[in-house]
């Protein structure tokens, strides 16, 4: 009995010791460790693959701040949580404490986790951004919870809010959201992105030259590069002078440089003088829109996406690129493009190319004087390229005597628009709600095209060059190209002006000229330019309108930094002047088409016959007239038939009395442009009823012959069965020698019956 207790007891303390070994054997999950920015500023170094902390109490006199660990100075910490919220009340609080991450080679990455921070700092106090990004390795900045980022100065020492200027490295920042604010990590969507969960948001806003997020003013602060944002809820707000949303900051430089948002990123981006997402006092360069991500982006005097600049556009947006299936609202108040070039008194830019591409959709908008996509107010004078491609939806509303989407000025250079697939829309211009300043936006002053360029020559300038490419090489192509009001331009094409100087006058005369695009023409023979790879239609309109909203942004520390924008257009209404379409777009069509049959290979049109054909004589032509029967196309053919030519006779031979053979006429042609089968007089007319054993032959081949003559074996097969299954088979056999062999059956079964029971007696 003791032995079994003591074997029982020994079993219960080894099961007990193999459970706590397996317990203490799992690795315990690894929580980053968590530091209050309100105790101190906070020192992030990368280094040699080891990242550490020091968190200042005093950095003047040296202080430390200590914690149940001691000092935090020089402490390793693979991944740093920062935040200000008090764990006691659990309110997020408000600090003037500032952060310095620097990953100091390349190779190096500081991970930080931003938690439900608030951080507002006067610059000029601290000398430094509010968050500052350094070295050439890469910083990755985790949101989580909610964060606030904002800075203010006294126009001294102008740092951005999150500062990253090239002028202390080049590295990477990225800003991210692959966590849920406990810290375990969200699902993946179909491209590796981090989707679901908790949102993590940032507000980060600039002051006076200052960026939100990127370069600061003076001192060589403006310049950035090398900015990427993958996730989360962001939005960033420049300030008022030549700050960017996202991007450079002001004088002097203010360059953007590789900035990128995708993943499921969702961003808000303002500037003033700068642009929102691009260069500050100067250009932007290679920015990238793509995956899911969706960005409202709104300029003012600069561009929204591209190009900033009051007083320097020279630094163009070398490429802006959006695609995948992101989403983008651009807008512009005054001056600079919604998406292209900016600056206000230059618009000097070298070679800019602009693709939308994939199932992006593109809403761009500008007040004043820019272009929605393209150019800014002075244009550009170099090479400007915009693409448009494969299932691309775009909606362009340009402003005053601008195009929506293409140059307003072109003095030198060449414009290039292709149009290789998607839905456009576009508009020339814009409507005001002021009666007393209705005269200058109802479209009377307006001669720039929807899509296109205006162009301007004089004794100084040989005018630029425009070229609208519009054909269904990457995808289905819809072309819907608007006039606004009562203005006067070319839907598609090029606007040329000429000035020249009156001595009398003492002014410039100006001569406009309207040169429609080739693309949005038929040939001379009647085809379109659009190919026959996808199916292709251009729409244009005269007095097109446009809806005017409001939207409020949220204040920062900079009381002029963008607040609102009025302007989020829709365009209505219109009166459809021409319609341009490809013989693909009318094969996919149907319900626009009467006879499609009759289309040749040549002709895209479905021609009607409009009046009686006028024959012609041995002294006049003849005609008819045509019209495509396609619904709203309302395009028009003239046929001249020429005149008869008189046949010679022969003369009459002496002494020939028989008479002349009356001439054969013409054989008849078929609908389908055939000769029928001649018919002879003397044959007699057939019996149209077959008889009940010899079925009629047809020849005419149609889909319900086909269908009905698919797999005939199998039809008769299936039609036998039943047959076959009812009938008996017939063997021959007679019915006495039936009952015959009954009886004798019974016979012999009854002999058997006897000789079995005398069997069992004799046994």
């Amino acid at each position: 009995m003791r032995k079994n207790v003591k074997k029982q007891l020994a079993l219960r303390v080894l099961s007990t010791a193999a459970l706590v070994a397996m317990v203490s054997s799992i690795a315990t999950a690894a929580f980053a460790a968590e530091y209050n920015v309100k105790d101190g500023s906070v020192e992030i170094v990368a280094k040699d693959g080891v990242q550490s902390i020091t968190q200042w109490a005093d950095k003047d006199e040296g202080t430390y701040v200590t914690d149940d660990k001691g000092a935090i100075k020089d402490r390793e910490d693979s991944d740093i949580t920062l935040t200000t919220k008090n764990k006691d009340t659990g309110e997020t609080e408000t600090t003037h404490n500032t952060v310095t991450i620097t990953a100091e080679e390349k190779g190096d990455t500081a991970n930080v986790t931003l938690k439900d921070v608030d951080i507002e700092v006067n610059t000029t106090e601290a000398k430094s951004g509010a968050i500052e990004i350094k070295g050439d390795g890469n910083t990755n900045l985790e949101l989580n919870g909610d964060n606030t980022v904002l800075v203010k100065n006294g126009w001294e020492e102008e740092h951005a809010a999150i500062e990253k200027a090239d002028k202390y490295g080049t590295g990477t920042l990225t800003i991210k959201d692959d966590k849920n604010d406990d810290g375990t990590a969200k699902d993946k969507d179909e491209n590796g992105n981090a989707a679901g969960g908790d949102t993590g948001k940032l507000l980060a806003g600039g002051y006076h030259e200052s960026a939100a997020i990127g370069g600061g003013a003076g001192e060589d602060l403006g310049d950035t590069s090398n900015i990427t944002i993958t996730g989360g809820k962001i939005t960033a707000i420049g300030g008022n002078d030549g700050g960017c949303g996202i991007g450079g900051g002001g004088r002097p430089g203010g360059t953007g440089k590789n900035i990128c948002i995708k993943g499921n990123a969702h961003v808000t981006a303002a500037g003033a003088e700068g642009a929102a997402i691009g260069g500050g006092a100067s250009g932007g360069n290679s920015i990238t829109i793509t995956d899911h991500a969706v960005v409202d982006a709104y300029g003012a005097w600069g561009s929204a996406i591209g190009d900033g600049g009051l007083y320097s556009g020279n630094g163009s947006a070398t490429t802006i690129t959006i695609s995948g299936n992101a989403t983008v609202k651009a807008e512009t108040v005054q001056s600079g493009s919604a998406i292209g070039d900016g600056g206000l008194y230059s618009g000097n830019g070298s070679a800019t190319t602009i693709t939308i591409s994939g199932n992006a959709t593109v809403k761009a908008e500008t007040v004043q004087s820019g272009s929605a996509i393209g150019a800014g107010q002075h244009g550009d004078s170099g090479d400007l390229t915009i693409n448009i491609e494969e299932n691309a939806n775009v909606t362009a509303i340009g402003s005053f005597d601008a195009p929506a989407i293409g140059n307003r000025y072109g003095t030198d250079g060449t414009t290039t628009i292709n149009i290789t697939g998607g839905t456009v829309n576009a508009i020339n211009s814009f409507g005001s709600d002021d009666p007393e300043y209705s005269y200058l936006h109802d479209g009377t002053r307006d001669h720039s095209p929807a899509i296109g360029a205006k162009i301007y020559k004089d004794e100084y300038y040989d005018g630029a060059t425009c070229n609208v490419n519009i054909n269904s090489s990457t995808g289905d192509t819809v072309v819907n190209a608007y006039i606004y009001g009562k203005g006067s331009g070319t839907a598609i094409g090029s606007m040329i002006c000429t000035d020249t100087y009156n001595d009398i006058t003492q002014r410039y005369d100006s001569v406009y000229q309207n040169v429609p695009a080739d693309s949005a023409n038929y040939k001379e023979d009647g085809s379109s330019h659009f190919g026959e790879r996808n199916s292709a239609i251009v729409n244009c309109y005269n007095n097109g309108t446009v809806k005017k909203k409001e939207l409020d942004l949220p204040s920062t520390m900079d009381p002029l930094a963008p607040g609102y924008h009025e302007y989020r257009h829709t365009i209505t209404g219109g009166t459809l002047t021409k319609v341009v379409h490809n013989r693909k777009y009318m094969e996919e069509h149907p319900e626009e088409i009467v006879d499609i049959t009759k289309l040749e290979d040549e002709d895209l049109h479905d021609w009607k016959l409009v009046g009686e054909v006028v024959q012609p004589t041995l002294e006049k032509e003849g005609y008819a007239d045509y019209i495509c029967s396609i619904d709203k196309c309302g395009q028009t053919k003239h046929v001249v038939l020429p005149k008869l030519t008189p046949e010679p006779s022969e003369p009459d031979v002496p002494g020939d009395n028989t008479p002349n053979t009356p001439n054969k006429p013409d054989t008849p042609k078929q609908p389908d442009g055939t000769t029928p089968a001649p018919v002879t007089p003397d044959a007699p007319v057939q019996d149209s009823t077959a008889p009940a054993d010899t079925p009629a032959a047809d020849t005419t081949v149609t889909a319900q012959n086909v269908a009905q003559n698919a797999e005939p074996e199998a039809a008769a097969a299936s039609t036998a069965a039943p047959a076959a299954a009812a009938a008996l088979p017939q063997t021959g056999a007679n019915w006495l020698a039936v009952v015959g062999t009954a009886l004798s059956g019974l016979f012999l079964l009854a002999a058997g019956f006897v000789l079995d029971r005398k069997n069992r007696r004799m046994n």
